[in-house]
């Protein structure tokens, strides 16, 4: 079937990944990633030497061995998961892996006839090996595709009569991703959790919290989740889809004075628009990523070393972008913005 290029994501489940880490093979991975055999001693005993029990009604059941799993809540819970699953990779395949979160992604061309199957089924063999589950039912497969037209759609076959149909969104890292960018269901998602927000706050202004509390609240509890990786999605929004953010925080600040004008409002409390504080944000974090060689996107950041003339007298040379949807993404919005205020 004829389609345009898209990248294919796949984002797998393991049921109970931290319930069922292994001990014994979390110990033998890292020993053979060279940590200290004193350090591997401490972690045996940590995983390994535990008991529990059942409270009901003030008593006690016997006390039992837990022989598998490994502590939640702790900070190392997530870093022994890594070091578990950092053997996972398919050639041909990116990966990335955050706490018990694995995703594969890989672009095809147009035409193409392969899928993200392969990884899929590498990590079922993976499972199997190392005592996981994978969660078929909670595996999403999601097709992304700047073309609205000519949609593929394909399942992917998976062998033994499973099939995953590709979905149209996919929470990756907190973020819900849909199969065209645009991050709608994403505003949807943070307008409908900020408005349950919007009205501990208006509880908290009826029962006599000052300015101050109420600022301190809405930007620890409220601002925070509408910028979350806000630099990454946020210049990829539609007019519509950045006034619904807006209002949030309008909303928000009408509560603590609501007999003055927005303007007014942000002066009284010295915030800015939401929108000017995330492009605040987008450009702090570019400088941070275009200062540090060391950094994973560092390589990103295109800078102009051909000035041979005065109009190509520029700090950095975005690339031509192809789409609309290329060109107001991170790194070309940033470049040219740089590009534009330089002295």
């Amino acid at each position: 079937m004829a389609h345009n290029n898209y990248v294919q994501l796949g984002c797998v489940d393991f049921s109970k990944a931290f319930d069922r880490l292994q001990p014994s093979v979390v110990l033998s991975k890292m020993k053979n990633y060279g940590v200290n055999e004193n350090i591997l001693d401490i972690l045996a005993d940590f995983l390994v030497r535990r008991k529990q029990c059942v409270k009901l009604n003030g008593t006690f059941s016997d006390y039992i061995d837990i022989s598998v799993g490994a502590p939640q809540g702790t900070k190392l819970g997530p870093l022994l998961w890594l070091f578990y699953v950092n053997d996972l990779n398919v050639d041909d395949f990116k990966v990335v892996k955050y706490a018990d979160d694995t995703t594969f992604y890989k672009p095809f061309g147009k035409n193409s006839t392969d899928s993200i199957a392969p990884a899929i089924l590498r990590t079922q063999q993976w499972a199997d090996e190392n005592n996981m589950l994978l969660n078929a039912d909670k595996t999403v497969i999601m097709n992304i595709l700047l073309n609205y037209h000519n949609e593929y759609n394909d399942p992917v076959i998976l062998g033994n009569e499973v099939s995953i149909s590709p979905s149209h969104t996919a929470k990756f890292l907190g973020i819900t991703l849909d199969n065209h960018l645009s991050f709608s269901k994403h505003v949807e998602s943070l307008v409908s959790s900020c408005n349950s927000r919007l009205f501990l706050l208006r509880q908290l202004k009826v029962l006599g919290m000052n300015e101050n509390g109420l600022k301190n609240f809405y930007l620890a509890n409220i601002r925070s989740i509408l910028t979350y990786a806000s630099p990454a999605w946020f210049s990829l929004l539609s007019d519509g889809d950045k006034s619904s953010l807006e209002r949030i925080q309008r909303s928000a600040t009408r509560t603590i004075f609501p007999d003055h004008s927005y303007e007014d409002r942000l002066t009284l409390l010295n915030i800015p628009t939401l929108s000017d504080f995330i492009f605040d944000l987008s450009k702090r974090h570019f400088n941070k990523i275009a200062s540090d060689p060391e950094h994973p996107l560092f390589s990103r950041v295109i800078r102009n070393t051909g000035r041979t003339s005065s109009r190509l007298n520029t700090i950095f040379r975005p690339k031509i972008c192809k789409t609309q949807k290329r060109a107001k993404s991170f790194f070309p919005i940033m470049m040219s913005h740089f590009n534009t205020i330089q002295p």
